[in-house]
């Protein structure tokens, strides 16, 4: 485990390989875990990081982190100054991580060298799947993390994605805390579709600056294959079949893309 202290909070900080960046972003209920397979294959010939956010994993944030995108911005910022990287990375990112990652990009453009965005969303007129619905609610969020346990866990992620091992899934549920948990709840609650207003427009300016590629699950059951389209590329990748994990569900497709995508910026 690499900890690193990112301003007042420990974070879980996973490197691996050398040379120009590329900087992963993960989702919920994921950790940095989830780009274990993908930093293998790319770190022969980069430099591969992989924070657990905060609020998920090992990271250590504290209880009142603000999830604001200002703040996840500059958290994601303040990370990469730990690591003495100012001059910009390669950014992955993928469901809430996506969230993060484009609002640290649309402040930093200039340190964004390639962009590869997987099932993430970040427009105001979206509405949350069902389950982050559930837990946005006052009272019944709680209720429903505090008494999910593996089988009904395992029942979801399977719904969403069937193709998912039960050794992935398990791996997940075992870093669902109940910090974690509350502190999932606090992000979902934090980031009401609303706040995207003010950032969402400025997406055309950053991905027409920015050399960008989507890759999408054409059977993500949370996030809808249509939103695949309005991220201002033509460079979308629709995956088929697959689910809402691209990079765990056709692993070295998505690796062949990434590098590919990194290798014609230039």
């Amino acid at each position: 485990m690499n900890m690193v202290q990112v301003n007042d909070t420990q974070v879980n900080l996973k490197v691996q390989g050398s040379g120009e960046p590329v900087l992963f972003l993960h989702g919920v209920p994921d950790t940095s875990d989830v780009w274990q397979q993908t930093m293998n294959a790319l770190s022969g010939n980069f430099l591969c990081l992989a924070p657990d956010l905060p609020g998920f994993g090992q990271t250590k944030a504290p209880r009142n982190f603000d999830y604001s995108l200002d703040n996840l911005a500059k958290f994601v910022d303040d990370l990469l100054l730990t690591q003495g990287i100012d001059n910009g990375v390669n950014l992955v990112i993928h469901d809430i991580g996506g969230i993060v990652g484009l609002a640290w990009a649309l402040k930093h453009p200039d340190k964004v060298k390639s962009l590869t965005i997987m099932d993430t969303v970040f427009f105001s007129d979206y509405k949350w799947h069902a389950m982050a619905k559930t837990w946005r609610k006052p009272v019944i969020g709680e209720l429903t993390m505090l008494l999910m346990r593996f089988k009904q866990f395992h029942s979801a992620m399977k719904a969403a994605t069937p193709s998912l091992s039960t050794s992935q899934i398990k791996a997940n549920y075992q870093h669902l805390t109940l910090r974690n948990r509350l502190m999932i709840l606090r992000f979902y609650r934090a980031l009401d579709p609303e706040v995207f207003k003010g950032w969402q427009e400025k997406l055309p300016l950053l991905t027409q600056k920015v050399p960008t590629q989507v890759i999408w699950g054409n059977e993500d059951r949370f996030l809808p294959v249509s939103l695949a389209s309005r991220f201002a590329t033509q460079t979308v990748h629709i995956i088929e079949p697959c689910g809402h994990w691209p990079m765990l569900e056709h692993p070295e497709k998505v690796h062949k893309l990434i590098i590919e995508h990194i290798a014609k910026r230039d």
